[in-house]
Formats: structure tokens, C-alpha cells, sequence
């Protein structure tokens, strides 16, 4: 993302569901809002607006926060820090692609002739224009924490978005390309309010060549720093303190109140990881407290006043989840719940901008506790399409369903609509006047949250109801990830097995990568599922089946972009066994079909 002026013109405010619920008070409900237009035409609530200077740099923009040490801030998502030594420049953080990082060493020109020595990553985001800032690596020391390298590399040659289980990666991938507005028109009213994902883009990543632990502290320039690793996240966070300056530089304290759950899915997140990361910057107690995404602080008394009220949001908001646990209460009831104080809904960088509160209790629920909320008649729910046709019975029938949900719609009682729209869509997702009547309830919803990301999701699927535009379920890796590790694939390519088709089948099957030193891996098919094999010559039984190929060819066979019996045709697959029998037990793993797989089914011409 280049300019992300948009990034936040838009990103902002409290919206807070506080205390039981008033529905007339929820925007959702009926509640009055104020909307007006970002400048590029998306409509908003007005406080978002209102909110976005105060915590984001929202044009490219070099602060000086002291004597040696700027700012520099719109050139990407995240912040650049420099600070100016005796011999060269120390920068924290370098953009997320090589041409960010192109112009914000244009920025770093306007503050100082001198080289850039030294460069620390705050985590294993915005490490990727390192290279784009020196003109000799060999001359540059480059800090991380201990887990960066490895979490880089592994995010580089991942099936997809990181995820807790890399075999859902494809879907992930999906899931956050909407959450950063890839779907969504640059301008008019339904327009993105957040810079957009760039995929593909050149990098020029330079791993770290000096890996610092917990407490340690370096002479750096002649500049002492102390950096601190414990507390962190599946990112791996380095805070770094500047003792001379007052300085701390960090990716903790940001634009928002903390993201402890998003809606595109991941890792659990730890509030008290977050929360105890966010204790070591303010028992440093900071005069300049400089960030990875939200504006720079600068004064001891305003960084303490506005880092402990993030600090004790973050923590009211797990606690209180908790207590309402322990009184009872489920995920749908907790959402609800969570009390926040004024004077923290006074702290700007406690704005819902990105996350919103309201979706993090149920995500601390399902880690704690699990699914089962109590209602023990969710124990055997019936189906969900089963669930609907009963429903849209039970209120007499399609066209009173579609009724009641077009009057929600002109009570402004979005939410309630968007509820019961739901049956008849589930039943006939096709039928226009449903996905239109589902598109504008959830557009409302849009317009009126403050949360970046739900306002994504929300847009997204109203313009793909109304057939504006289309999302895939999956997006798969590209075929030179694919080559490039085609064993981590094949371990993947188990999760595809039918049971069904496979029930009566226990054949070995072992692939050869001929470009690869004839590495070799398998799948035993056996009668429902597809065991891994890392070492077939170790296996206790014999292969069936040799298929041996190069690493391109595999690619083509798991994006079902050929077949394997094409494959064997053409020669690029050579086979030890019976080309039938093989083609047949590949068959029994489901095909990747992009056209079939949409969370929204594409409209019908």
C-alpha cells in the first residue's frame, strides 16, 4: 500500500456496546448515527473522520519528535523511526514492499545525508524494503528477534495466509484479502476506507544478521539500546528502548483498541501477552513513545496517560469476559457485556477502528471454554438449510419473511433484517429480490460501523449479493510456491481425500521429485483417510504406486490445472503400476474448481 491516505481518513471511533444492551441505542437497531463521506466518497460515520488525524498519519508526513529522532509516517501501514548517530541512521521498520521502502528513503533524504548503519524490525511485518534503503547489505547491522528469520521464511513459502493450521491457508488467504478490501470499489459510497492489500508486489527483505534475546542491551552507533522479546505475539515483537532518548519503539500500542480476535480468523491472541507487553513500555516510563502504526507520543505525563488507558481497556475487556463467564453467561450474551468507562473511551487510540470490543469476548469464550455454551439445545441442532425451511414455515412462508425483513430494513433495524433474510437466503440463494433485500441490510451495517475490518466483510458480501463483484472461497498458492516445496503440498493434498470414495481402498502411493535429487514422500490411502509418509524408504510396507515427476508438474496437478492421467499421456509423469488404478485412486481426492468455490454464488445472467 503506497499512500494509504485513505487508511485512515478513515479508520476510527468509539462504538461501544456497553452494559446490557438498549437495542433502540444500537446503530445495528435503529440507533441514530451521524454518517457522512471520507474524500473518497465512502460513507461513514462521522466520527471516524473526526478521529483518524488525531491517531494516524494520514498524508506521507516526517515528524521530529526530539533531537535526532523523526517520524515517518503515510508512506505505509506501518512507521518508520530514525534516529541520527554520530557515523549513520538507525531505522525501525522498512514497509512492507520494496517500493514503500523506495519512497520512504526518500523521505529519510530530507532528514539526513547520512547512511543508514543500522537496521531493527519491530516484528516480522514491515521487514520487507530493508534492501531498498542501503546501497551495500554487507555493511548494515540488522536486528531481530530470535524468531524473525524463521517466521518470514515460513510466511514467504506458506500455502497461504499464516494460519494455525497451514492446511487452511487457502481459505485464510481469502478471508484476509476481504478484511483488507481487495473486493471493494476505490471510490463512491461503498468504497474501501482503508488502503487495499498488494499482492505480487518486489520485496527486499534482508534477514536479520543479529538476533537479540529478552533484556538484552547493545552499543549501537554509540547509542546504548536495551531490547526486550518475552512478551510477545505469533508475530514476535521487539520492543526496543533508547535510555538517553527516553525512547520506545514498538508494535503494541496502536491505532485501536487491541485486535484480540479478527474476523478473518488465526491464532488465538493473548490479552495477557498483549497486556503485559504494553507493562514493559510503561514501567520504562517513555517520554517518546513512537509506534508501528498509530501517531508518535512525546511527553512523558501524555504517554503515560494514554498508554495506561490502552493498557487498562485491553485488560477490562478480558477481565470482564471472564467475569461474565464465571456468571454464567455464553458468547452471545458476553458480546454484549462488556462495560468500558468513559475516561478510556476518552483515550483516542482506544477508538474501534479496526477490531471492535464486541467481537472479542466470544473468541476468549471458544479458548477457554470451547463451543458448548450452556444451551443444551444446541447439542443436536438440526442443519442449518434444514433449520431455515422450518423457519420461513413457522412465520408463514417466503414472502412474509421477505416482509418482515424490508420493514426491519425501513425501521432502520439492520441488524434484526439481516437475521431473518437469512433463512429464505439459505434456501434460495439465487432468487434476486432475497440478495438484494440482504445486500442493503448489510450495506446500512457497513455505513454505520466503525471498525475497519467489519465494515470490509460486511461491503464485500452486499456487493457480491447484488453481483458487483465476486470473491473466492479458496485462493490457492501459486504454482511456484507450489514447486518450490512440493512435499509440503503433498502432506497438504491429504485433507482432500473423500472417505466415501476411498472406504474400500489401501494403496500406497509414492511421489518422486526428479528436479529435487529424486526427493521422494507418499500418501497411504487407506480406507477413509490419507496417512503422510516423509520417508517412504522407512515406512513399514512397500509403495504400490510410483509416480515421478518434477516439481511444475506437481503444481499443475494440485491446482487441477491437469490431470493425471493427461500428465501420464504426456510423459510428465512417469509411472511404476497400472496407469488406471492410479488415476482412479487420485480421483478419490476432491478437485480444486475456482469457479465453483465462492462464498456468495455468483449471480445467474
Amino acid at each position: 500500500m503506497r499512500f494509504p491516505a485513505v487508511l485512515s481518513v478513515i479508520v476510527s471511533m468509539l462504538l461501544m456496546f456497553v452494559g446490557t444492551p438498549v437495542v433502540a441505542e444500537s446503530p445495528y437497531m435503529g440507533g441514530e448515527v451521524s454518517l457522512t463521506k471520507a474524500p473518497n466518497g465512502a460513507v461513514i460515520r462521522e466520527e471516524v473522520v473526526k478521529t483518524g488525524e488525531r491517531i494516524l498519519y494520514l498524508e506521507p508526513t516526517i515528524e521530529k519528535l526530539a533531537e535526532g529522532i523523526w517520524c515517518i509516517g503515510g508512506y505505509s501501514l506501518a512507521n518508520t523511526t530514525v534516529i541520527e548517530a554520530a557515523d549513520g541512521l538507525i531505522v525501525y521498520d522498512t514497509g512492507d514492499t520494496k517500493e514503500e521502502a523506495e519512497h520512504i528513503r526518500e523521505a529519510i533524504r530530507k532528514i539526513s545525508d547520512k547512511p543508514v548503519k543500522v537496521i531493527i524490525y519491530s516484528h516480522s511485518h514491515y521487514a520487507m524494503g530493508a534492501g531498498a534503503l542501503v546501497d551495500n547489505p554487507e555493511d548494515v547491522l540488522i536486528i531481530g528477534h530470535p524468531k524473525l528469520n524463521e517466521t518470514v521464511e515460513n510466511n514467504l513459502k506458506g500455502g497461504g495466509s499464516p494460519s494455525a493450521i497451514p492446511e487452511v491457508g487457502p481459505l485464510m488467504t481469502s478471508r484476509v484479502l476481504i478484511q483488507f478490501n481487495n473486493f471493494l470499489p476505490t471510490e463512491g459510497p461503498d468504497a474501501a476506507i482503508t488502503g487495499k492489500l498488494e499482492l505480487g508486489k518486489p520485496i527486499a527483505f534482508l534477514p536479520a544478521n543479529k538476533t537479540v534475546e529478552d533484556g538484552e542491551t547493545l552499543d549501537v552507533l554509540g547509542i546504548k539500546i536495551q531490547f526486550f522479546t518475552k512478551y510477545t505475539t505469533d508475530d514476535y515483537n521487539l520492543t526496543v528502548y533508547v535510555p538517553e532518548k527516553g525512547l520506545v519503539m514498538n508494535n503494541f500500542f496502536w491505532p485501536g483498541t487491541p485486535n484480540i480476535y479478527t474476523l478473518r480468523g488465526g491464532v488465538y491472541r493473548d490479552p495477557l501477552i498483549w497486556r503485559d507487553g504494553l507493562k514493559v513500555i510503561r514501567d520504562l516510563q517513555p517520554k517518546i513513545l513512537s509506534n508501528t502504526h498509530t501517531r508518535a507520543i512525546v511527553g512523558k505525563d501524555e504517554v503515560m496517560k494514554r498508554l495506561t488507558g490502552y493498557m487498562d481497556q485491553l485488560t477490562l475487556t478480558y477481565d470482564q469476559t471472564l467475569r461474565g463467564i464465571l456468571a454464567g453467561m455464553g458468547p452471545d450474551e458476553l458480546r454484549h457485556a462488556i462495560y468500558i468507562p468513559e475516561h478510556m473511551q476518552q483515550i483516542p487510540e482506544n477508538a474501534q477502528s479496526y477490531g471492535e470490543t464486541i467481537h472479542f469476548p466470544e473468541a476468549i469464550y471458544q479458548y477457554v471454554i470451547g463451543w458448548f455454551d450452556w444451551d443444551v439445545t444446541k447439542l443436536f441442532k438440526i442443519a442449518p438449510k434444514d433449520e431455515a425451511l422450518r423457519m420461513v414455515e413457522l412465520m408463514g412462508g417466503k414472502d412474509n419473511v421477505i416482509k418482515a425483513a424490508q420493514t426491519a430494513l425501513d425501521k432502520k433495524e439492520y441488524a434484526w433484517g439481516a437475521q431473518i433474510i437469512q433463512y429464505v437466503y439459505r434456501l434460495e440463494p439465487e432468487d434476486r429480490e432475497v440478495r438484494n433485500l440482504k445486500a442493503e441490510l448489510l450495506r446500512q451495517m457497513a455505513y454505520r460501523t466503525t471498525g475497519s475490518i467489519a465494515r470490509a466483510f460486511l461491503m464485500t458480501e452486499a456487493l457480491a449479493l447484488e453481483g458487483k463483484v465476486s470473491y473466492p472461497k479458496l485462493i490457492p498458492p501459486s504454482a511456484g510456491t507450489l514447486a518450490g516445496s512440493p512435499e509440503t503440498f503433498v502432506n497438504f493434498f491429504r485433507v482432500r481425500i473423500d472417505p466415501k470414495k476411498s472406504e474400500n481402498t489401501d494403496k500406497v502411493l509414492e511421489f518422486v521429485f526428479t528436479d529435487k535429487g529424486n526427493h521422494a514422500v507418499a500418501l497411504h490411502v487407506r480406507r477413509g483417510i490419507a496417512e503422510y509418509i516423509p520417508v517412504p524408504a522407512d515406512y513399514f510396507r512397500k509403495s504400490d504406486y510410483v509416480l515421478k515427476m518434477d516439481s511444475e508438474t506437481w503444481a499443475g496437478l494440485y491446482l487441477s490445472a491437469i490431470s493425471l492421467a493427461d500428465a501420464v499421456d504426456a510423459g510428465q509423469v512417469r509411472l511404476t503400476g497400472t496407469k488406471s488404478d492410479v488415476v482412479n485412486i487420485f480421483d478419490m481426492f476432491d478437485k480444486f474448481r475456482p469457479t465453483k468455490n465462492f462464498m456468495v454464488p455468483p449471480l445467474e445472467d
